[in-house]
């Protein structure tokens, strides 16, 4: 045991309420954890590379981003303090192990036994959980604390509160672990814990690095996502590459970092929207589209959360599982897209109805095949719905009900709450078959949507990232082409020629969807069971991209089974649909 008198005369000078949280955790080290047994410059063999007897800067300095010599540890990517990354901080695991969180066993086989005090006892859970916040918030030895934005740090007096509360009460507020994927399917993520107070700040929003090394170039299938009833919502960006998540654009780059009004936003950053959820729900791709990561991909999870209960510190997390398998060559891209009514949104006092359109439209004529959808407004938000353009810029029909009663094409919805608006965690629609929507005409194409609200305060409503403000926001991900069971038209390649009839079944009315990479000389036509013609639908010449043409409109067709003929410069193409009563 070396200069115990030093270390104990140091934690009596920085008084406990005047450390900053790196001081906090040096006290910590160096008080506990330096003896000959343990971690100090007094083993001469050798053996120990991490030392907690030395000062403030030599202890951050022996610790900070420096990789493990474990090789167990090293295999899983970690460093002995990995900021912004708790769960690979080979330190912390080595010091918390799986009696204070499972997320932070130590193999005692391939990584050794728990770090204990100069008295060999573990560390309290407080202080244990004091050092896995300050890892979190970007394990810096100084914080930024003036200015328009200040650093996110850990908070001391939420830890003490929140686990003087556990000890008094033995109430375990902490989200359930969702069970992780079995060995060589996936792997599980998680962001937090994130305390709340029960006054103030209740309500918070972060941004955070997570790093993820696949064992090969993956493809992800599905992403199951838990979180806390409390959550307001998460989004899952994916950094274009790695030097994107460390330069300036970068908001979180050395830090967890809050996200403010007038600080920085949840799309700051080089980066791309690649899954969202508003409740805790499965994200299961359709078979033969996936999310395409890097082998070395780096995440910014956006994580919006706030206490609505107030009545105790609340600890909030994100699981989520991600399932993946090597890089198929056949697979289509699942892509997403987020669409934000930020500048202009102005919401008087009373009912009023806003549509706002898709700013996609800005960019070439190109078709997406939408997989899903949601929509997002806050607590003023009364309904919320999805319409498509026609060529003439008409709103046409409506392709999600934020109510959750009305499908389309054969969609189905998540997440329903009776018939209402759930503004918290509003319903998700999807389409397992794809539909095709046109983007790229000016106004002429795409979506609008349609929100409204009843502000019953007395002043106009702006947008805002809090909730004391409001939104008009949608998301949905989509592929560039049509799943593979598709047929497709004047391309031998399937780059995306599209044909369909919709719905399948119908009940008298229905559309004949399709498009044309060139212009074309098209005929299309309905046959019924015995091959007669029953309906003449085209006969004309026609320009690339997509086209639809109604069935049923003059020529009633009985229930039965009919086929849809086109004809694309005398190549004929053909599906089969049903008409019910």
């Amino acid at each position: 045991m070396k200069k115990i008198y030093t270390a104990v005369l140091a934690f009596v000078l920085l008084n406990v309420n005047a450390q900053t949280p790196f001081q906090r955790v040096f006290t910590v080290l160096n008080s506990k954890c330096q003896n000959p047994t343990c971690h100090s410059s007094t083993a001469t063999d050798g053996s120990e590379t991490l030392k907690f007897d030395g000062d403030i800067n030599a202890t951050h300095a022996a610790i900070f981003k420096v990789s493990s010599i474990n090789a167990s540890s090293i295999a899983k990517h970690e460093k002995l303090v990995k900021p912004q990354h708790p769960y690979y901080s080979f330190l912390l695991r080595k010091i918390a192990g799986a009696e204070f969180d499972t997320d932070l066993a130590i193999d005692t086989a391939t990584e050794g036994t728990l770090m204990k005090d100069i008295y060999g006892n573990q560390l309290s859970n407080k202080e244990i959980e004091y050092i896995r916040q300050w890892i979190m918030f970007g394990a810096k030895k100084t914080y930024t604390t003036s200015g328009l934005n200040p650093d996110a740090q850990p908070n001391w007096q939420l830890v003490n509160d929140f686990y003087d509360s556990l000890a008094s009460n033995g109430i375990n507020r902490f989200l359930s672990k969702p069970t992780k994927p079995a060995a060589g399917t996936g792997i599980q993520v998680r962001m937090g814990p994130i305390f709340l107070p029960i006054t103030g700040e209740i309500e918070q929003e972060y941004l955070e690095q997570q790093e993820l090394n696949f064992p090969f170039l993956p493809e992800v299938n599905q992403i199951d996502g838990y979180m806390n009833n409390q959550s307001h919502h998460f989004l899952l960006f994916k950094y274009i590459d790695t030097a994107a998540a460390v330069n300036g654009n970068a908001p979180d780059k050395n830090n967890m970092k809050k996200v403010t009004l007038l600080g920085a936003t949840s799309f700051d950053g080089d980066k791309q929207l690649t899954a969202s959820w508003q409740n805790t729900a499965n994200l299961q791709l359709p078979e033969g589209t996936a999310l395409f990561w890097e082998q070395k991909t780096i995440l910014d999870m956006n994580y919006h959360i706030k206490n609505f209960n107030a009545a105790f510190v609340l600890p909030t997390d994100f699981y989520f599982n991600v399932y993946f398998k090597p890089r198929n060559p056949a697979t289509l891209q699942m892509k997403s897209e987020l669409q934000n009514h930020t500048l202009g949104l102005v919401i008087p006092t009373g009912t009023s109805t806003i549509d706002y359109n898709d700013q996609t439209n800005n960019g070439a004529l190109h078709t997406r095949y939408l997989w899903m959808v949601a929509g997002h407004t806050h607590e003023w938000g009364t309904d919320f719905d999805l319409y498509l353009r026609d060529s003439l810029g008409n709103v046409t029909d409506k392709v999600y009900d934020g109510k959750g009663q009305a499908t389309y094409n054969g969609s189905y919805y998540d997440n329903v709450v009776g018939s209402v608006w759930d503004w918290k965690h509003p319903p998700i629609e999807y389409w397992p078959s794809l539909i095709p929507v046109v983007f790229g005409n000016g106004n002429n194409s795409g979506m609008v949507s349609r929100a409204s609200y009843n502000n019953t305060t007395s002043s106009t409503l702006f947008f805002s990232t809090q909730t004391n403000g409001e939104m008009q926001l949608w998301y949905y991900m989509y592929t560039d082409f049509p799943l593979a069971t598709a047929t497709a038209i004047n391309d031998d390649q399937h780059k995306g020629i599209y044909f369909e009839v919709m719905p399948n079944p119908m009940n008298n009315n229905g559309k004949l969807v399709y498009s044309l990479e060139k212009t074309s000389q098209v005929e299309a036509s309905v046959i019924d069971i015995t091959g007669k013609k029953v309906a003449e639908l085209a006969s004309e010449n026609e320009v690339e991209g997509l086209h639809e043409i109604t069935i049923g409109s003059g020529d009633k067709l009985s229930s039965g089974i009919y086929f849809a003929r086109l004809s694309v410069n005398g190549t004929v193409y053909t599906k089969k649909f049903i008409v019910t009563e």
